[in-house]
């Protein structure tokens, strides 16, 4: 993967800081109102017997040391569906649960993964941008409980030949909430956490531009 210069350390624009500010409001809003995105979750956790069917009946795994992130992608690109596969998704730690949206079309869609203590994982899309004019990629990484996301976008050809341990490592100091903007593209992405520890649930949401 080519070395991309983060922007993050940028002072946003208004409409730049307005669209993180929103993702930041709905991963808060999702985490206490996606209470099925929740459950079939841990349906199908308690079907792979990561956790008991007891814990998954209850919907609360107080005493238990496994974690679920429900996460919501909406593709705001304007360009039609977004797509991914599983050579440019990584686990370092947990397992998916509900696969993650693909195609990702316009609008919104789901996935989440749940682990023993800890998730750590990164997925990319690519796509076309808002000009039709080149191939681009976004890409997400997130940490829980730990609270860490990390996101970047830009040409296609700069994501050719991933390094998921440059991602991890990137991923891991990261913050609860991140965004990037790609000026000679023009697209952006942005993402925040929201968690609930005393349940075990966790909730990432992602924005694409």
């Amino acid at each position: 993967m080519a070395t991309i210069e983060s922007e993050r350390n940028e002072e946003l624009s208004s409409e730049q800081k307005a669209r993180l500010d929103e993702v930041i409001k709905q991963a808060e809003l999702s985490l206490q109102s996606d209470e099925e995105l929740f459950n079939q979750s841990l349906a199908v956790a308690a079907e792979k017997e990561y956790i008991d069917h007891k814990a998954a009946a209850a919907a609360n795994l107080l005493g238990n040391n496994y974690i679920v992130v429900a996460g919501g992608l909406v593709n705001n690109t304007i360009n039609g569906s977004l797509t991914t596969a599983t050579d440019i998704q990584h686990q370092y730690a947990g397992s998916v649960l509900i696969d993650y949206p693909n195609p990702l079309d316009p609008g919104s869609g789901n996935f989440s993964m749940g682990g023993n203590g800890s998730v750590e994982a990164a997925v990319l899309y690519f796509g076309t941008n808002r000009n039709r004019d080149q191939d681009c990629a976004w890409l997400l990484g997130f940490r829980v409980p730990q609270m860490e996301v990390y996101v970047v976008c830009g040409p296609m050809t700069n994501f050719n030949n991933l390094d998921w341990g440059e991602i991890k490592i990137n991923i891991e100091r990261g913050g609860k909430s991140g965004s990037y903007y790609d000026k000679n593209t023009g697209t952006q992405i942005n993402a925040s956490l929201a968690s609930d520890p005393k349940t075990s649930r966790y909730f990432v949401t992602a924005y694409f531009y």
